[in-house]
């Protein structure tokens, strides 16, 4: 049953009685006249955990995009694989923990225990993509699995053929790294050698991988010490009463939320990026949403993506599933609570053998969180954009510098490999506010930080040579998209091998209304002393920085939202203050015509009037 290719159900369907009844205290849900204030406390200390074992991570982690970029996400769950909440999370994590932790439960059944730690990152097992190692504990109190504890954390490399855990061009999963689909990894709180031996012998950069390990254990033992003591606090029984309490709450208050919304049903489509070896027009992504106040529920119908293909482009159900979540939950109340409860109420219709829905084995995956994941979204947003105008949100721009994976020798002659997350894109505007800079795109990073160059390039055996806002690339309006950014990165005095993915280069964030689409993506090398362009570079492959080179990445500008004509003027000034919008645009698109003296920026008034037709 568990040998590939797998089942989908496997990570699909909730469990039931009878799969976990061999678990002691699994089936049991805990009190059910729970007291508001003892239900205030439990609930707070729950997310008082979820900082502790973050800040773990945060602090002892030897990999830069965790403690720097901060690319995990941990999360509590219930003894049925529910989330319970997810605190400071991913949004590209939000859909992708629950699938994986079902399967592993019908992988182990009867065999969990006290002490247990438990991996999956595979991606037909219900994980996100390969780069994603989640570890699972599950939490016993007195013989009773009160909660499982996880942890979602990107990892450097994980074996593939090339450095890193990203290949665009991985046609098939066993080109992409090693799959861990639940494998159990600790016993009696101690790590199994022959399996830690295993990794460190099979992975480019053991001794970093290793410290993430024990930053992920370190993580979950912390959870599992505080929710053993907020047992001892208000007893097992209550605690777990608790829990199913919040997932109650989650639902009552999405359906609530639904049942204010229009019931309606409608089709948006849009063409995604052109990846010429497998999409040379474009990917025609397409899909349906319907609202159902009555039933409060609202559904997505994927059924009409095109077929899978053979590269690393392709969503798996986690991620395709995310995107509509991730399209639909900055559209509705900012209260209601990221768990199982309210997400239930979101439900996401996928076909197995496409590109975004359920991949058919063993066609690739491993960007199944960048690139076409947040084209989905965007696709979700442009579809809330037409039901729900006044609430929507434009396109966030795509960032293709934080698909760049680098990897060379340092000086000491040591191999390295580094995610590049420097770099982000612009937000999408509302129908009130401009959009948010320096986004990581709608569906995957939007909690993330911004790594520190300083850090950086402590760390790693490259120069950041500039950080800077794209002038004039964002979406205009009444409210603007937020600019993008461009970055020059160059190695210190090695070949750095750069290991590509991105996407946004063809397709860029769509404005609402009489705003504007957003710029988009590009990438190039230059010449170090010159800044003469030597090439450019296609949205996937992987190409040699030469130590007197530079590799410049620019990431898409967000869409706008309404007549730019009438945007605030002093807003105009500010932008153009700030660099993100020139004096010609401010003239020609914002009717904003600006005198510079003195390096300030003064108000034509007399031809900014003429130019806004304004008396």
């Amino acid at each position: 049953m568990l040998l590939p290719p797998y089942d989908p159900n496997l990570m699909i369907e909730p469990l039931s009685d009878q799969e976990i009844a061999g678990v002691p205290g699994a089936e049991d849900r805990g009190c059910k006249d729970i007291d508001p204030v003892v239900f205030s406390v439990v609930y707070a200390r729950l997310e008082g955990i979820l900082s502790e074992m973050t800040e773990t991570i945060l602090t002892t982690a030897r990999n830069p995009i965790l403690y720097g970029a901060k690319d995990f996400t941990c999360t509590v769950m219930s003894p049925r694989a529910e989330v319970l909440s997810m605190h400071d999370c991913l949004p590209v994590h939000v859909g992708t923990m629950d699938p994986a932790l079902r399967f592993l439960i019908r992988a182990f059944g009867e065999d969990i225990h006290e002490g247990d730690i438990f991996v999956n990152n595979a991606p037909y097992a219900g994980n996100a993509h390969v780069g994603d190692w989640t570890m699972f504990a599950p939490i016993f109190h007195d013989g009773v699995l009160v909660a499982w504890a996880a942890n979602k954390c990107h990892l450097l490399d994980m074996g593939a053929h090339i450095p890193g855990s990203t290949d665009a061009g991985a046609k098939d999963i066993y080109e992409e790294a090693m799959h861990f689909p639940g494998v159990r990894l600790c016993k009696n709180h101690e790590p199994i050698k022959d399996l830690i031996r295993f990794l460190g012998y099979n992975i480019r950069y053991p001794e970093h991988w290793h410290g993430d390990f024990l930053a992920q254990l370190g993580s979950l033992w912390t959870a599992e010490k505080r929710i053993k003591d907020l047992c001892d606090r208000f007893s097992v029984d209550t605690v777990k009463g608790c829990f199913s309490e919040a997932l109650n709450y989650g639902e009552r208050k999405m359906i609530e939320t639904i049942k204010m919304l229009p019931e309606t049903s409608i089709e948006v489509s849009m063409t995604g990026e052109v990846f010429e070896d497998f999409f040379p027009d474009g990917v025609p992504l397409k899909l349906k949403l319907s609202i159902k106040p009555d039933e409060g529920l609202i559904e997505f119908d994927y059924t009409d993506m095109p077929d899978q293909k053979e590269f690393g482009y392709n969503l798996t159900y986690a991620t395709a599933r995310c995107s509509a979540l991730q399209g639909t939950l900055p559209i509705l109340d900012p209260d209601i609570p990221t768990n199982d409860g309210a997400l239930k109420r979101i439900s996401v219709k996928l076909r197995e053998g496409s590109v975004a829905g359920i991949p058919r084995w063993p066609v690739g995956t491993s960007l199944a969180t960048i690139a076409l994941c947040d084209e989905v979204t965007n696709l979700v947003l442009k579809a809330w954009a037409e039901i729900l105008p006044e609430h929507a949100m434009a396109g966030m721009g795509e960032y293709n510098a934080a698909n760049f994976v680098g990897a060379g020798v340092s000086e000491q002659g040591e191999g390295y490999v580094h995610a590049f997350y420097l770099a982000a894109s612009g937000g999408g505007a509302t129908s009130n506010h401009d959009g948010l800079p320096h986004m990581f795109g709608a569906c995957i990073m939007g909690n993330m930080g911004y790594e520190s160059i300083e850090q950086v390039e402590m760390a790693r055996p490259f120069y950041v040579r500039e950080v800077c806002a794209i002038a004039d690339s964002g979406g205009v309006g009444t409210f603007r998209g937020a600019v993008g950014v461009r970055h020059r990165i160059q190695p210190r005095h090695h070949v750095l091998n750069i290991n590509y993915g991105g996407s946004g280069h063809t397709c860029p964030a769509f404005g609402i209304g009489e705003g504007s689409a957003g710029s988009v993506a590009d990438h190039w090398v230059e010449k170090a002393s010159t800044g003469e362009k030597i090439m450019g570079l296609k949205n996937s492959g992987v190409t040699d920085i030469q130590a007197d080179q530079v590799w410049v990445a620019d990431t898409g500008g967000g869409g706008g939202n309404g007549d730019p004509m009438r945007r605030d003027i002093d807003a105009v000034i500010n932008d153009v203050h700030d660099g993100f919008v020139t004096c010609e645009a401010a003239e020609r698109v914002y009717g904003v015509s600006l005198i510079v003296a003195d390096g300030k920026y003064l108000l034509d008034e007399l031809k900014t009037k003429k130019l806004r037709g304004e008396k």
